[in-house]
């Protein structure tokens, strides 16, 4: 057989296991067909490298078996690098409908044999099948390269300087191609090395979080069904909806929720005129505004959005409603949630009418209500939301010193007077505009058959654990946020304390049951009302992936990863709300390994930083 052909044969050969993959990844996963040239380009550029490394050691080494050796080590050890990445790949798709990134793999790296054993494969399965896989390659590349390695006739057959140059040319080429996809990776066309090495060009970013395209066009698939097969309840009348949302407001700061200080003077009263009923807090499934937001309207968590998703409002809108968002902050720039929000009957936020007024200032609210018409009987959601408990929102109001006339400022935990009071103040603020907000829509006869939801998108950080705002962490204090019902009219009350447990994606749920509206079938929140079934909550905030375990109301554990660093954190919440121990030794290894496979959908893409 003459060189060409055996050339021919080892190119023939080497693409065979990148066509499978491409085959499964396209095919059963859904990739994009786009991302079949760029990742050949890339296996082209791995088996010319390699072809000129034999040709380098053809070159040099004399002997026939110590180059036959070294060129099947170095087939061997990169045909195996392309069997794990692949495997990885294509369990990455399967089971979180993503590649895996480069940072989950140096992540859990280290942890590969506890993963490995979460998955139930033991550790002599884990190093034994590798290995012999590796011997079985290194031993075909040795028989193949003892029959058809065309390198030694090469080099026998050019001019002496020839083989020089070809490696000269040949190298600089690849060096090229390798530059050219680290500077212009094809991660938009869901090549997959670009997605691993660089997932970030490969989603939408979402202030301090990602959105996977690929990922979510298979999510958008699933919801786009879910559109066709929803059905709308009988036309007819309906309970008016006000959802208030305020902006980084923690449960433990209000009065209404036990807190010392009377940060909430009318939602107090409210509950004890018998109209209030609230849940034990609630977790956010971020600290920032935009996922906080899309994850309460779309019903799911972080690792699960899509560009499509059917949300609360477009539901409402289905079943008759109209919808009205008045925000206070500039969603539209800082958010980016304009356009998530679909098709609105009005909306308005702070950059609607910042020449008017500061864009956090909540009066913009109040003075966009002031504006509305009577309630003309045709059924309503308004989704408000309020800047006052927010550091933005605060600055446009000094606090007096007499807010809280009598009571001592500070917290028992040691942190700042100044940080503690100023926060404190906000809240009250917050609930004053709640205050003027209901009394505004009852006047205009909103609240005739109403029901209205408390609620916020984040909490925030006061210095607990050293750390302030609230975009840094997956801590308690960043997560735990209030969710409240009021109700207008002779409907009853929805009883939504029964559930000892809720997250953020679980109040969509809830308000459609307390309006008797079916959920649409692609949520992942359950109604309050009947109580969660769901064992598992998840968050996520830059590099930090956690989830909440509350199968056990009695006994609710929190877990988290550092997906940089690979430090992990566990906390018995029930003993330790603080989260001032790390419990990690106490948790029994079978119940660590299923959280470490269950936070995986969530850290196999690095987030990054974020704000607001």
């Amino acid at each position: 057989m003459n060189i060409a052909r055996r050339i021919a044969l080892d190119a023939g050969l080497w693409f065979l296991l990148p066509a499978a993959f491409l085959a499964v990844y396209v095919l059963r996963d859904g990739a994009p067909a786009a991302a079949v040239l760029p990742h050949l380009r890339l296996v082209l550029v791995a088996f010319a490298a390699l072809a000129l490394f034999r040709l380098l050691a053809a070159r040099l080494i004399s002997h026939a078996a110590a180059r036959r050796a070294a060129g099947a080590i170095a087939v061997s050890a990169v045909l195996a690098l392309m069997l794990a990445y692949y495997a990885l790949v294509l369990v990455g798709m399967e089971a979180w409908g993503r590649v895996v990134s480069w940072e989950l793999i140096r992540s859990y790296a280290p942890q590969a044999l506890q993963l490995a054993d979460a998955l139930g494969m033991g550790a002599a399965l884990v190093v034994g099948v590798p290995l012999a896989c590796y011997v079985v390659l290194l031993s075909a590349a040795w028989l193949y390269l003892r029959r058809f390695d065309w390198t030694p006739a090469f080099v026998q057959r050019t001019p002496r300087l020839a083989v020089p140059a070809v490696l000269i040319i040949g190298a600089t080429l690849c060096v090229d191609q390798l530059l050219a996809f680290t500077w212009n990776a094809p991660a938009a066309q869901a090549e997959p090395l670009s997605l691993t090495f660089f997932p970030m060009e490969g989603s939408w970013r979402l202030h301090g979080h990602a959105i996977d395209r690929l990922s979510a066009a298979r999510q958008d698939a699933r919801e786009d069904e879910a559109r066709v097969a929803y059905v709308a309840a009988p036309a007819g009348g309906g309970r008016n909806l006000v959802l208030i949302v305020v902006d980084a407001l923690r449960a433990d700061h209000m009065g209404v929720y036990g807190y010392a200080r009377d940060t909430t003077p009318a939602l107090s009263r409210l509950e004890r005129d018998g109209r209030l009923r609230k849940a034990a807090a609630v977790r956010s499934s971020c600290a920032s505004s935009t996922c906080g937001l899309l994850s309460l309207s779309s019903s799911k968590f972080v690792h699960q959005f899509s560009a499509r998703p059917i949300l609360l409002h477009e539901v409402l809108r289905r079943q008759g409603y109209r919808v009205h968002m008045v925000l206070s902050g500039d969603h539209a720039s800082f958010y980016g949630l304009r356009e998530a929000y679909g098709e609105l009957d009005s909306y308005y936020d702070g950059q609607s009418a910042k020449a008017r007024r500061y864009m956090n200032d909540d009066q913009l609210v109040l003075d966009r209500l002031a504006d509305f018409p009577d309630w003309n009987g045709t059924p309503v959601m308004l989704q408000l939301h309020l800047m006052s408990a927010h550091i933005l929102g605060r600055g446009a109001k000094p606090r007096p010193p007499d807010a809280f006339p009598g009571e001592p400022g500070g917290d028992a935990a040691g942190l700042s007077r100044t940080v503690i009071d100023g926060y404190d103040y906000g809240v009250l603020r917050a609930d004053a505009v709640i205050g003027e907000i209901l009394a505004l829509l009852q006047a205009k006869g909103y609240l005739r058959d109403a029901m209205v939801a408390v609620t916020a998108d984040h909490g925030e950080a006061l210095g607990e654990h050293g750390l302030y705002n609230h975009t840094n962490s997956v801590r308690e204090e960043v997560l735990r946020i209030p969710f409240m019902l009021i109700s207008y009219g002779a409907a009853p009350r929805p009883p939504i304390e029964r559930a000892a447990f809720a997250a953020q994606v679980d109040i969509a749920p809830t308000l459609l049951a307390a309006l008797g509206f079916a959920r649409p079938s692609t949520w992942v929140g359950e109604p309050m009302q009947q109580g969660i079934s769901r064992p598992l909550s998840f968050c996520q905030q830059q590099d930090y992936v956690g989830l909440y375990d509350h199968r056990d109301p009695a006994e609710v554990w929190k877990y988290w990863i550092n997906t940089r660093t690979g430090e992990e954190s566990v906390f018995d919440l029930q003993r330790d709300p603080r989260e001032r121990k790390n419990a990690i030794a106490a948790v029994p290894p079978a119940r660590l390994r299923e959280w470490r496979v269950s936070v995986l959908p969530g850290a196999s893409l690095h987030t990054g930083s974020g704000s607001f």
